[in-house]
């Protein structure tokens, strides 16, 4: 794929342009002017030339002296651009002529003699083969004596265009060298320029990309006072703003960790209590009752039971707290689901709740670990179930969804490996007629040690959230206090 074309280069581009079209528009003027300037002058002087052999022939022509008629041609022609001069008596003879090949001189007398009415000069251009200026202005002018309209003869004289060409061609070179020269100065001009702008925003998008991996130390330095040096002034003033944002957003993270901490330790101290101090009691009755029956019974039923309490706490807390190892495999979720299900169905009919399944035909398969997915459903199917102590509906169903359609679980996505290439998801919606979750409650559900219920250490929906999150997933909740509360769980197709 072909590389974008810089600023910088755009730049140089466009001002390169817009000189040329300049030169070559002024170029272009200037030609024709000067066309139209030479080509006067030649007429002007073809016509002085013409009307003076004239004047300088006409005695002679009146006393048929055509020696004087030839010496006054001499004179006539002796300039270099004066290709050719005749004179004609009032008889249409030639009385003298510089033409002295044969062969040009009768193209000449081939041509007719041109209208010449009266006094009136006439000049028009005319082509002479094989000359070396092929265009030449053609003047016949009328041979007059002073107070007489009698004409005594004709003038022709031609005058060659071959120097207005040479003068054309080289102002010609001169506006190209020219040209030339501004192109180039305008290239250095605008080389300098393009320098002056873009090595800014050249700075600037390096100070954007280093702060868009982390580095809030970039400073731009301010060269200038016009808007790019307030840009630069900005984006430091920008990036200060967000370390400082950045070290109030540690100082709460700190808060958060040691509140989270204080909380922690203050479920685990109260889970844990209750068991440790029914051991302790039964250890002391047993130091002191060692022979009575009763006494060892109930030890041996109590002990192992809260040691089991005990140890199911720890294990919540190292599931809550261990890093992520999945065990991927093909998995379909219909088919955990309905183990799940399975699993509640005597505890829903004792409690008068309805189960319906809605399972997606054709679900495709997805990677994932189906005993940390059968706890994450477990978990939120049980809380389903117990927030309907006085029965209810239990709806579960399965479908794909489109991203596209879901920009904010797609932007969870985007920057997983896991990220569906295709552009798809399974969606298992969970859903309860129970007496729903507050608003204000709603926000903390996945906290950890955050619990509505009288029994329980508030682990369950943190877990449920870490699966989740461990299969590169996303889950949303949805609650209105007396209607009930619903479930979305989203994870990535397998491609």
């Amino acid at each position: 794929m072909a590389k974008h074309i810089t600023l910088r280069a755009k730049f140089i581009l466009i001002l390169n342009l817009l000189v040329v079209l300049l030169v070559a528009s002024a170029a272009l003027v200037a030609e024709m002017q000067q066309r139209n300037a030479i080509i006067d002058e030649v007429k002007k002087r073809a016509l002085t030339l013409a009307s003076g052999l004239a004047y300088a022939s006409a005695n002679s022509l009146v006393t048929y002296n055509y020696v004087g008629v030839e010496q006054s041609l001499t004179v006539a022609t002796s300039s270099p651009d004066v290709l050719y001069a005749v004179v004609m008596d009032k008889e249409g003879n030639i009385a003298a002529s510089s033409i002295r090949d044969t062969r040009s001189r009768a193209i000449f007398l081939e041509e007719k003699e041109p209208p010449v009415n009266g006094t009136d000069p006439l000049l028009r251009q005319r082509n002479i083969p094989g000359s070396s200026a092929e265009t030449v202005y053609d003047v016949a002018v009328p041979v007059m004596i002073e107070g007489s309209d009698q004409r005594w003869g004709m003038v022709r004289l031609g005058i060659s265009l071959e120097s207005m060409h040479r003068q054309i061609a080289r102002t010609r070179w001169q506006i190209f060298a020219f040209g030339l020269m501004a192109v180039l100065i305008a290239s250095l001009s605008s080389a300098f320029l393009a320098g002056r702008i873009t090595k800014p925003l050249q700075a600037l998008t390096r100070g954007v990309a280093a702060v868009g991996h982390g580095d809030l130390t970039q400073r731009i330095s301010i060269q200038t006072k016009d808007e790019l040096g307030e840009l630069a002034q900005a984006f430091n003033e920008m990036t200060a703003q967000l370390a400082h944002v950045r070290e109030l957003e540690e100082r709460l993270r700190r808060v958060d960790r040691l509140a989270a901490l204080g909380t922690m330790a203050a479920g685990i101290a109260h889970d844990i209590r209750n068991p440790l101090t029914s051991i302790l009691i039964f250890s002391q009755l047993m130091s002191l009752h060692h022979d009575d029956p009763e006494v060892r019974g109930k030890f041996d039923r109590v002990v192992p039971r809260e040691l089991e309490r005990v140890q199911g706490i720890i294990e919540d807390m190292m599931e809550l707290a261990r890093s992520s190892t999945l065990h991927l495999e093909p998995t379909n979720m219909n088919e955990v689901l309905a183990q799940v299900l399975e699993l509640y169905e005597g505890p829903a009919a004792a409690q008068s709740v309805k189960i319906s399944r809605g399972l997606a035909a054709n679900l495709p398969v997805c990677m994932a670990d189906k005993k940390r997915l059968h706890r994450c459903f477990s978990n939120i199917i049980a809380n389903g179930i117990q927030a309907m102590a006085a029965g209810g509906d239990l709806n579960i169903r399965t479908s794909v969804v489109s991203l596209t359609r879901l920009p904010n679980i797609q932007a969870e996505f985007a920057d997983t490996p896991a990220a569906p290439q295709n552009g798809s998801a399974i969606r298992v919606d969970i859903s309860d007629t129970g007496q729903g979750i507050p608003p204000e409650r709603l926000s903390r559900i996945f906290d950890p040690f955050y619990t509505t219920k009288e029994k329980g250490l508030g682990l369950g929906m943190a877990i449920t959230h870490r699966i989740v999150e461990d299969h590169k997933g996303s889950i949303d909740v949805r609650s209105q206090v007396g209607l009930g509360t619903t479930f979305s769980v989203y994870l990535p197709v397998s491609v």
